[in-house]
Parts: C-alpha cells; sequence; structure tokens
C-alpha cells in the first residue's frame, strides 16, 4: 500500500523544518501528534483488504485530520469539504489555482494568502511569482498540516521570499506583516470556504488590515499635503528648543496613585461641566485643546492643554485665550502662533518629523522629549499622556466619536462657535451643522446602552486606537493593580470594547488631591535644561554643514546621471557600466548622511515617487532605465535640500 506518510508528509515537514526551523520548534508538538496518528491508522488499515490504495489515503487523512472530509475530484486530485462546502474544485483543484495565475503577479506587490485551505493556491503562486513576497497565514497549525499532508510544497519551501504565520493573534499578525511591506502594496487572496473553520479570527485580521491600510492612506495623503507646512513650522519654532523642557520631566509622576481626566469637546460633555470643579480638586485635569474655550468659560483652567495638530486651525482653537495655570503641551512642528499664547509652561512632547527629532536626539544626547503615540486625533494623544505621567486610572469626558442626540459639539466650543461666526443668511450654522449629521460618509453604530449614534469610518478608527491601546494595557502586567483602567464618563458617546463607564458624580467619592499635585508639578518643573545656546547654535550650523555636503553629493550624482542619458544608447550603456561604482559611492555617501532622514519630510512619497517615474522616457535597457530613476531621486534630493535650506534661513 501507498504510504502517505512516507511519501508526502515527511518530505514537507523536513523541507519545512530546515526553511523555518524556529517555526517547526513552535509546531513540533503538533507535527508529532500527526505522524503518530499516521503511523497507528496506516498499521490498522495495512490489516484489512482495500481495493485500492487512493481509498486508504483518504481513509488515512480523514481519520487523521477529521476536521475535512477529503475525496477525489473529478480530475482525480484530492480535495476537500468542510461543513460540507467545498475547499477547491469538485473538477480540477490545480486548474482552479493555475487560472488564478495565469497573468503574472506584480513582482513589487506582496502577495497574502489569508486560509490556504489544501494549499493549491499558493503552490501554484510560488512556481509562478518566484520574485512576489509570498506571506501564508494559518492560525491554526493543524489546518496548516493537513494541507502539507496531500500537496507537494516543494516550490513553497524554496521560494526566497515566502513567510508562514500560524498560531499568532490577529492584533500580532497586521503590525508584522506592516514591518514587511507597505500596506498599499498588499493583495489579499482568500475564500470564505478556506477561513471559516476561524471566522472570528480571519474577520479581526481583514478587519485590522483594512484600518491600518486607511490610516497608512491617510498618513501618505497627509503627509504628500502638508509636508511643506510641517518644515516651515518647525523652522520657525526652532529657537524655542533652546529653552523649552519636554514632557519627560513629567515621566510617571502620578506613579499610578492618582487619577487623570480627560476633556473633549463632544456634546456629552455638557453633562460632566457642572461637576468639573470638583473633578478637577480628586484628577489631573487634561483637556484637548478644542475644549479648551468651554472651560474657560466656566472659569475652569486644565492641568495640561495637548495641542498637537500642526495645521493652523489647530492654533485658532486657543486664538486669544489665556490660560496662566495651565501647561501647554504641544509639539516642535506645532503652528508658530500656539507658541505666543498665555500658559504658565509649555513643553515639548517628541517630534513626528524629521527637523525635530534631529535637535531633540543632538541636543539630549540621544534622548528625546518624551513620547507620545500618534493616534490620529488628539483625544488619543491625551489619553497616552495620561498614561505617560503615571495616572492610576483615566477617565474621560465628551470622547463622543460621534453625535450624540444628533448633537456635533458641546455649547461653546471653537467648532460650534465658528459655524457660528462664519455663517450668513444663505449659509447658516445650522446649515452648517446639519451638513456634518447627514453627510454621505457617516455610518451608524451604537452607544454603552445599545442606542443608535451616528458616527462615521474616521471615528471610530480613532475608536479602535482606544480598544487596541486598552486591550494591550490589560495584558501589559500580571498584576492588576498596575494596570490602567479607561472610563467614559457618558454611556451615549459610541460604545469602545474593553473602556468601561462611570457615572461623573462617583468621581465625587475620590480623594482631593489639589495640594499633593501641586506638589508634584512643582518637584517635576525644577528639572534644568542641561544644554545651552551654545549647544543649540553648534547643532544648527552642523546640520546646515550636512544639508550643503548632501545637496554637493546629489548634485554629483545628478551630473554623471545626465551625461550618460545624453549619450546615443549604446554608447550610455557602456558609461552606465563604468559610472556603476561611481554612482554606487554616492548613494552610499547619501544613506550613511545624518542629514538624509532629515531631507526626507519633503521628499516625495513612494507613491508620488512612482507617478514622477511613470513621465519619464521609457527604455528598454534595463540598466538605462535604473540610470533614470537615480536621476529622478538625485533630482528630488536637490529640491527637498533647496526647500530645507530657504526655510532654515
Amino acid at each position: 500500500m501507498t504510504c502517505i506518510w512516507n511519501k508526502t508528509f515527511t518530505d514537507n515537514v523536513s523541507r519545512f523544518k530546515i526553511r523555518f526551523p524556529e517555526l517547526y520548534k513552535l509546531v513540533e508538538t503538533e507535527i508529532q501528534k500527526v505522524k503518530f496518528n499516521f503511523e497507528q491508522y496506516e498499521k490498522q488499515i495495512n490489516h484489512r483488504s482495500l481495493p485500492e490504495d487512493k481509498e486508504a489515503i483518504l481513509e488515512i487523512l480523514n481519520s487523521v485530520f477529521p476536521f475535512w472530509n477529503f475525496l477525489y475530484s473529478k480530475s482525480g486530485e484530492i480535495t476537500a469539504k468542510e461543513n460540507d462546502v467545498f475547499l477547491h474544485s469538485a473538477y480540477s483543484p490545480q486548474k482552479e489555482a493555475v487560472r488564478l495565475f495565469q497573468q503574472k503577479p506584480e513582482s513589487d506587490v506582496s502577495y497574502i494568502f489569508a486560509g490556504i485551505g489544501l494549499g493549491y493556491s499558493p503552490v501554484e503562486f510560488a512556481k509562478a511569482s518566484p520574485d512576489s513576497l509570498l506571506i501564508i497565514i494559518e492560525p491554526d497549525s493543524k489546518y496548516l498540516l493537513a494541507s502539507m499532508s496531500v500537496l507537494d510544497w516543494s516550490a513553497i519551501f524554496s521560494h526566497k521570499k515566502c513567510i508562514i504565520i500560524t498560531g499568532s493573534l490577529p492584533e500580532q499578525t497586521v503590525p508584522f506583516i506592516e514591518n514587511l511591506s507597505p500596506l498599499d502594496k498588499i493583495k489579499v487572496i482568500t475564500q470564505n470556504s478556506q477561513t471559516q473553520h476561524d471566522t472570528l479570527w480571519f474577520k479581526t485580521f481583514f478587519t485590522l488590515l483594512e484600518r491600518n491600510r486607511q490610516k497608512q492612506n491617510i498618513n501618505n495623503n497627509t503627509l504628500e499635503r502638508f509636508s511643506s507646512l510641517w518644515l516651515r513650522n518647525s523652522a520657525r519654532n526652532i529657537h524655542w528648543f533652546a529653552k523649552t523642557q519636554g514632557i519627560s520631566i513629567y515621566k510617571n509622576m502620578l506613579n499610578k496613585k492618582y487619577p487623570s481626566l480627560i476633556v473633549a469637546a463632544g456634546p456629552t460633555l455638557q453633562d460632566t461641566i457642572p461637576l468639573l470643579h470638583e473633578l478637577k480638586k480628586r484628577t489631573v485635569l487634561i483637556a484637548v485643546d478644542t475644549a479648551l474655550k468651554t472651560l474657560l468659560k466656566n472659569n475652569i483652567q486644565p492641568d495640561f492643554v495637548v495641542l498637537i495638530d500642526p495645521q493652523y486651525y489647530a492654533a485658532c482653537h486657543i486664538a486669544g485665550l489665556s490660560a496662566p495655570e495651565s501647561v501647554l503641551v504641544t509639539e516642535s512642528s506645532v503652528y508658530p502662533s500656539a507658541l505666543r499664547f498665555n500658559f504658565r509652561k509649555k513643553v515639548f512632547c517628541e517630534s513626528l518629523f524629521p527637523l525635530g527629532r534631529y535637535f531633540e536626539q543632538n541636543l539630549l544626547q540621544e534622548k528625546t522629549f518624551g513620547k507620545i503615540t500618534a493616534g490620529g486625533s488628539v483625544s488619543t494623544s491625551c489619553w497616552d499622556f495620561a498614561k505617560y505621567i503615571g495616572s492610576k486610572n483615566i477617565y474621560i469626558a465628551g470622547l463622543d466619536l460621534g453625535y450624540p442626540d444628533k448633537k456635533t459639539h458641546v455649547k461653546g466650543s471653537t467648532f460650534e462657535e465658528r459655524s457660528y461666526m462664519f455663517s450668513n443668511r444663505l449659509n447658516t450654522a445650522e446649515n452648517n451643522l446639519c451638513s456634518i449629521l447627514f453627510s454621505t460618509q457617516n455610518e451608524t453604530s451604537f452607544d454603552y446602552e445599545n442606542n443608535p449614534i451616528i458616527t462615521d469610518s474616521k471615528m471610530k478608527l480613532f475608536a479602535w486606537w482606544f480598544e487596541s491601546q486598552i486591550a494591550k494595557e490589560k495584558e501589559s502586567s500580571d498584576d492588576e493593580s498596575q494596570k490602567i483602567k479607561t472610563f467614559s464618563l457618558s454611556k451615549k458617546s459610541l460604545k469602545i470594547p474593553g473602556m468601561l463607564t462611570a457615572k461623573p458624580e462617583d468621581l465625587l467619592n475620590l480623594p482631593e488631591i489639589e495640594k499633593k499635585k501641586k506638589e508634584i508639578l512643582h518637584n517635576t518643573e525644577q528639572t534644568a535644561i542641561n544644554f545651552s545656546e551654545q549647544d543649540f547654535k553648534a547643532v544648527y550650523d552642523n546640520l546646515i554643514n550636512m544639508l550643503k555636503s548632501l545637496y554637493s553629493t546629489a548634485k554629483k550624482g545628478l551630473a554623471i546621471c545626465q551625461k550618460i542619458l545624453s549619450e546615443p544608447m549604446a554608447i550610455a550603456e557602456q558609461k552606465a557600466k563604468h559610472s556603476f561604482a561611481e554612482l554606487s559611492k554616492i548613494d552610499s555617501e547619501i544613506l550613511s548622511s545624518k542629514a538624509k532622514d532629515t531631507a526626507s519630510l519633503v521628499f516625495p512619497t513612494n507613491r508620488q515617487l512612482e507617478a514622477i517615474l511613470k513621465k519619464q522616457p521609457k527604455y528598454s535597457s534595463e540598466i538605462i532605465s535604473s540610470i533614470v530613476k537615480s536621476k529622478v531621486i538625485y533630482e528630488e534630493l536637490i529640491k527637498s535640500i533647496k526647500k530645507y535650506m530657504e526655510n532654515l534661513k
């Protein structure tokens, strides 16, 4: 009788062990179980007289992997059913997979096979596209091993860009993939029949992947649109580095002993405002920039105001306001006018952009001002700051992430006042607010009492950020007393899984900490800035010199490329070959330059660079095409450095 154990599974497992030794160790116990079961069932069948070896193979497979019903297709290849649904074609599974890749896959695109059934598709893909990144995802290793028991996987194991992911959580898998490939360069191949064994896992994975893809797309759009503004703001704010401390002076100052209260500008903040005077005595009060006007109208000055967004309209949120008892937490690329408003103190968090990071690292001996994780919203920044300062628990008022009772913002907030400020007879404030409520981008979700609430995809993205961070916090320690819990003070807000609810009145039972809070703030703010203005000037001068050197190197590379491309094709190819070593040296100098990362802010994104390259003349010669690409990169780098130098003047 044909022994399937010796014929297919053993060979695949041997190759698997050689190619992925660490992954093999993780699933070795499961492999030994499968091996044992194969041997036992083969012994039983050997004692019986079966008309065909093929039937014996099916019987063994169905016994070892009872979650599938193995059978032969019309073409004689093995296929399978799960819950009476075919995983592959009932006629010819292999032809079905071959047809999928009749058009050669794009080499610069990464392909994810999420759920693989018996593995026909990834095997054929590995044969058709040896240069594309191949990612196989099967959360349950039993299903992965079942696939290896049917087909020869040698094409997969010999594929030079192959990754297999098994036994991981969706929350771990998506960031791992993001490190392997830009999400806009990923294609997912999947079938419902092949993911039905773990629907929840795959649903979560696809949701997270799409959310991260949206986030990456938003980041690219934002970078392309605002990079020049960020550079201009950062350059204008450079002098603040010489006299501004970082949020690092507040790191863990509360030591998990005292709670924080974040105040956002959602409409449900109205319900909490009457209690805020008392709540401030019992918590560290952190306000988003859009809520400051409402707080000041009610004679409440928060302990901290967070304003991270570099755009002009963000500075308008605090324009004309005065909060001499509050600390402004901001970033070095913020719109310059924001740093001129009257606050008790201003502190920087770690810069999101290269120019700010350069000064931080060189002035603070490779340290930073203190990092706040960017979640895309000032409310996410507030939450991360509350965690950073060592809050015991975090309460949030006005974080609605939707429009409860069809209201858009709390009364007196910057958003509401601007609606009235710019209204007229033909374009009333009510019309402006209605346009928000009835936008085609809106969708319906649910609050904490399962009542419908209008929201949109962007706010749901922020909700997911909170959900993921709260989930991480739950797993951060075995000691429950060290875990930070997050509470919404309104049940009318968009429900965020993992975020608990609390009544504002319940916080009145907390002990007053006003005196202790002032003492903590006073002690932390005694930390001196440990560099002089001379140090600052030296760092600035060094940056200018490095940018000039980088500019000169890029000009040299550009001149070589232009000279090659000005020649007839035959001569150009010869010159390109002779210039290869010199261009490689120039590229190496650029890549090793410390100014390279600083200049990258206004360098085109990948998709912008691709658009520029598409407009270039097309050459059949591969070496000349690479010279064209190098020429474009040198040109864009020169433009970026020029823009920097103009702003730094």
